[in-house]
């Protein structure tokens, strides 16, 4: 079997539906050698993730996905290979967790406010652990009746991006959490960055890249389950026209993993293969 790589993916301490043992279970099946546990704004699942790659043969780097506001959309910001017990660190992730769980609140107050019979309470409950984000609200949305599907409660009438009863992350820029990172000992990858969202534009273009790298970003995630092929390649080549690392990622958090669906250039695998 081919060496593959998943450097992006989630447990049930973000938003992910298994637990992190059965989210290493299923990586360490598909054939992945390297990999690393990118929960959103923690790292609570990490003491473990590492304990259980070592019985189960894989390199696991400590990862953590952190969420921030660029010109109006979000951008997230991964962190690599940094010192999970940073004490610093680690209140920075603690305060983001809080803030998350504030944020949360707020959506619930603003659905209430258009009608929508939904309490704290509902949204704990679809929470399969420590964590409540965006997703919990939809299932709760979907339990109550009041959408068919998670899908259907990401849309502007609701709780999609800049939706109705959209709430964005508070104070904390991608210049700022690259800082984090770095001062944790880590290095900082651009996520997903086809996907990024602003009243202005879809996806990040060289100049948003340029300008993250003067904050000392240090690669970006090309190959992402939802970057279609010619945007992957357009991000491959924007990362080494600007000597940044190449990074890749399913973004798995629930349903079918789908890293055999990703078209991966060995090189990108055997260079980070190399690295690590």
């Amino acid at each position: 079997m081919l060496k593959k790589v998943d450097l992006h993916f989630h447990s049930n301490h973000s938003d992910g539906s298994l637990s992190v043992r059965e989210v290493l279970e299923l990586v360490a099946r598909s054939g992945v050698v390297l990999a690393s546990l990118t929960d959103h704004d923690t790292i609570g699942g990490i003491t473990e993730a590492l304990e259980l790659s070592k019985e189960m043969g894989i390199k696991l780097i400590p990862g953590v996905e952190i969420s921030t506001m660029y010109q109006e959309g979000e951008v997230h910001i991964l962190g690599y290979d940094f010192d999970p017990e940073n004490e610093e660190f680690r209140e920075f992730l603690d305060e983001r967790s809080e803030r998350r769980t504030k944020k949360i609140v707020e959506t619930i107050r603003k659905l209430n406010s258009l009608g929508y019979d939904v309490t704290f309470d509902d949204v704990i409950k679809e929470s399969p652990g420590p964590f409540v984000g965006r997703v919990n609200v939809a299932k709760a949305l979907v339990n109550k009746g009041y959408v068919n599907s998670i899908k259907d409660a990401f849309t502007p009438q609701l709780i999609g991006d800049r939706g109705a009863a959209y709430v964005p992350p508070e104070g904390l820029s991608p210049k700022e959490a690259i800082e984090k990172i770095h001062s944790a000992g880590g290095w900082a990858v651009l996520a997903h960055p086809g996907l990024y969202k602003s009243p202005q534009k879809y996806g990040l273009n060289e100049f948003d890249v340029v300008r993250m790298v003067s904050w000392g970003l240090n690669g970006v995630e090309a190959y992402h389950s939802k970057h279609s092929r010619s945007v992957a390649r357009y991000y491959h080549y924007m990362a080494r026209l600007h000597g940044l690392k190449i990074t890749v990622g399913t973004d798995y958090h629930a349903g079918v993993y789908p890293l055999e669906l990703m078209d991966v250039p060995r090189e990108i695998i055997f260079e980070l293969l190399k690295a690590a």
